[in-house]
């Protein structure tokens, strides 16, 4: 009888041994939170972010329409073409939305050193590099509109090359900054600018490698010029252009009224 409990005694503490063993062991990868597609914890996907910078990457869908506000961290980069938009925001449909623009601004000149014949960018009225001005201001979400003053002088490749190394420029000063880039508008069929290489196809071109340049570096895209065009999808609707057979890029209050319109829907 002594044998049986014995026996039965060491049965019992080898499967107690188990069941720690059990509880104890495992993958390691087990013990850390699940992860969603987006890499965020599960728990953190589940409360929601309250951080008001953008996640997404790559073309930026159609979302509901934000407040004003939500460009009070913003800072929009371009050339004359924004520089209206700069203008026009005045009544505060873009917030506190600081403009780092200038007319003929582009992004090969951009990365010239500063001097008196540059074109670059003031911030408190002192003219400075753009990467200068982002950190400066402290701005995080920056949307940048470049290419109107490139394409007929450096052709595409060149253009996004020069793009490219510009925003490495602002991240290497401001590695929190969120990049937007928005696509090129177009021109008027009439514009007295038209050349071999700037030309409409070309900035349809354009517009799909600025696209692509997004989606492999992890910035937003957001297609400004697909509201921008005539009905035939052409070339710019002239309604929205203030020079029309002049310079034939240039916004009315209509066409820049288009343009917030699309920028309060399309928010990363």
């Amino acid at each position: 009888m002594k044998k049986i409990i014995s026996k039965i005694l060491i049965l019992a503490m080898c499967a107690l041994l188990v069941l720690s063993m059990a509880a104890c062991g495992g993958d390691t990868k087990d013990t850390e939170p699940a992860k969603t597609e987006a890499g965020q914890d599960a728990g953190d996907s589940a409360q929601g972010n309250s951080s008001d910078v953008p996640e997404a990457t790559g073309a930026v869908e159609q979302s509901a329409p934000v407040d004003a506000s939500y460009f009070n961290d913003a800072a929009f980069v371009g050339d004359s073409v924004s520089l209206k938009l700069c203008y026009y925001a005045d009544n505060g449909c873009l917030g506190d939305a600081q403009f780092f623009t200038s007319g003929s601004l582009g992004a090969n000149n951009a990365l010239w050193e500063v001097s008196d014949e540059s074109v670059h960018p003031e911030y408190q009225g002192e003219k400075m590099l753009i990467e200068d001005c982002i950190q400066k201001s402290g701005a995080k979400k920056i949307y940048m509109m470049l290419g109107m003053n490139d394409l007929g002088l450096y052709g595409i490749e060149t253009t996004l090359e020069s793009y490219q190394t510009l925003i490495g420029k602002i991240l290497e000063k401001s590695p929190d900054a969120y990049i937007i880039v928005q696509s090129m508008t177009p021109m008027t069929d009439t514009s007295t600018i038209l050349g071999n290489s700037l030309n409409n196809e070309n900035i349809k071109l354009y517009n799909d490698s600025l696209e692509q340049m997004c989606a492999d570096n992890g910035w937003a895209f957001i297609d400004v010029a697909s509201v921008m065009y005539n009905e035939a999808g052409t070339s710019l609707n002239p309604d929205y252009c203030s020079d029309p057979v002049d310079m034939g890029v240039h916004f009315t209050e209509t066409g820049c009224q288009a343009w917030v319109d699309y920028l309060l829907t399309h928010t990363p």
